[in-house]
């Protein structure tokens, strides 16, 4: 990756002299899910899907289900080690993570501990923080520098041609002129990179004052786009909580110090002095947690709204209210195609009496208890809620986005409780379904084959789907069996890949 060169502000804003906010939160009773196993308070990654990966007090990495039962990951067959006793594990994209331990970085996927090719490049002791940005684009801030990975490849930033070290905290926000861009702390230094080119960036600074930042940056975190919005950025120093929405910088006044930042989609988790505190950047509100039996330490949040802490001796799903999970949409995804099997899910023990499902602020349809499912499993007090309806034979029927425009849009899954009590959930998406929302291989196909096929089509057991040429030869094999859940041989793709492949195939291939 070519050298960056520092750009320096020649306009200030004058953050000091800005008007500080006061947090006045809403207080909420929380609801809790809690695991059956002993859990360290270490960082970790949760999944907006439900659950997440953890660490044992042995150090061994644990998936948690949605329904807080948890299992151990297991070394995939295809690694050249296995790995040992782990330190802590970071979010590397919607459903995947990272986990560093004795023998090297894992990625945890789809149950496995898998070694990624550009392990060697990045002992896991200097790993400090990741991020994770838009299309299949993850930030790792380690000891030896900064580095991007994209489609499988590592690379690294670099200012003046030198390695940026001493890295902090690690967010991806908007910079001032509203573009998605990678934030990083170093002290009393805060700067971000922003993307100028294919692979070109350049730095620049924060334009928050020497007085601002007097003591450090101690985290950073990032609220995703909307159609609203750009993103916001938050920081927190020693004393103050700050916001950075539509290139101005906003101090807030907090009753306590603030101790801890993590933020997961358009929600915002803070803990300041005792307290745990939820900003949901959709309604620009705060709310304040109570019923927690000891302080919590935060170890990660989802974008479905949860956060996950270690409360005294127990490790819980932190939410305000029975918020439904959607299934077959992530956070902030690039659809396609005019359509996707969308699904909420809201536990029967919840006794929902039905779900309201809005595109943006169209009208509400409404999906009745009658007419929701039961899950399988381990899933069996679930009750699945179609927001595209059911065929005769009960299968998920698609929801139709061939009305809506290019652009961003939101979802939006509201669960009805006894009592006219609701709860909320938000999706964000981008629709690229015309000419401006092709697929092609090096962008969309490529990233999946790296993440989850890569260890069993390079060099066996399966087949070598290592070129595009290949893909090509093999393409109507390849979309057949992740449509039919036979691969990968780990688990069946997100519906929203299987759906990529599809269109790619169908759209002619693209290089």
């Amino acid at each position: 990756m070519r050298a960056v060169n520092v750009w320096l502000a020649t306009a200030l804003v004058a953050c000091g002299g800005n008007v500080g906010e006061t947090l006045v939160p809403t207080p909420f009773d929380v609801s809790t899910l809690s695991t059956p196993m002993a859990l360290q308070a270490s960082p970790s990654f949760a999944d907006e899907r439900g659950g997440g990966v953890f660490l044992d007090v042995s150090g061994r990495p644990v998936r948690v289900r949605i329904d807080g039962t948890a299992y151990l990951l297991e070394s995939h067959p295809g690694n050249p080690v296995a790995p040992g006793p782990a330190s802590a594990v970071w979010p590397l994209g919607p459903f995947s993570s990272v986990v560093a331990t004795s023998k090297g970085l894992f990625v945890a996927e789809s149950g496995w501990l898998i070694a990624p090719p550009w392990r060697e490049v990045l002992p896991a002791d200097g790993l400090v923080a990741t991020a994770v940005g838009d299309n299949g684009v993850a930030w790792l801030a380690h000891s030896s520098g900064l580095f991007k990975l994209e489609g499988g490849a590592l690379s690294e930033l670099k200012e003046e041609g030198q390695s940026i070290t001493g890295i902090n905290a690690l967010a991806i926000g908007p910079g001032h002129n509203g573009a998605l861009s990678v934030w990083f702390a170093r002290g009393e230094k805060l700067s971000y990179a922003e993307r100028t080119g294919a692979t070109a960036f350049t730095i620049k600074d924060s334009r928050m004052l020497s007085p601002d930042l007097m003591g450090g940056i101690t985290a950073l975190a990032g609220l995703t786009p909307s159609a609203a919005s750009p993103g916001e950025l938050w920081a927190i120093t020693q004393k103050k909580l700050w916001r950075f929405h539509n290139a101005v910088w906003a101090p807030y006044e907090l009753p306590k110090a603030p101790k801890e930042l993590k933020a997961a989609g358009r929600i915002l988790w803070l803990r300041a002095g005792d307290g745990l505190f939820r900003y949901d950047g959709d309604a620009a509100s705060w709310g304040e947690a109570r019923g927690l039996a000891a302080v919590p330490t935060l170890l990660a949040t989802d974008a479905a709204g949860a956060a996950w802490v270690r409360a005294g001796e127990a490790t819980l799903a932190v939410t305000d209210g029975m918020t439904p999970r959607v299934q077959g949409l992530f956070q902030n995804e690039k659809v396609y195609g005019t359509e996707a099997p969308i699904v909420a899910l809201v536990p029967l023990s919840a006794q929902p009496e039905g779900v309201f499902f809005q595109v943006d602020d169209g009208l509400e349809t409404e999906v009745n208890v009658m007419a929701a499912l039961p899950g399988e499993g381990r899933l069996a007090n679930t009750l699945y809620f179609s927001m595209g309806g059911r065929e005769a034979g009960g299968a998920v029927r698609p929801a139709s986005f061939i009305t809506l425009p290019d652009g961003q849009h939101r979802i939006t899954a509201t669960a009805r409780y006894p009592g006219g009590v609701l709860a909320k959930r938000a999706v964000h998406f981008t629709l690229q379904s015309g000419a401006m929302g092709t697929v092609s291989f090096a962008t969309d196909i490529q990233p999946i084959f790296e993440a989850r096929c890569a260890n069993c089509h390079t060099e066996g057991p399966g087949r070598d789907l290592t070129t595009y040429a290949l893909w090509q030869t093999n393409a109507q094999v390849i979309v057949n069996a992740v449509k039919d859940k036979r691969m990968p041989a780990d688990g069946p793709l997100d519906p929203s890949f299987i759906q990529k492949i599809a269109r790619w195939v169908n759209g002619g291939m693209l290089q």
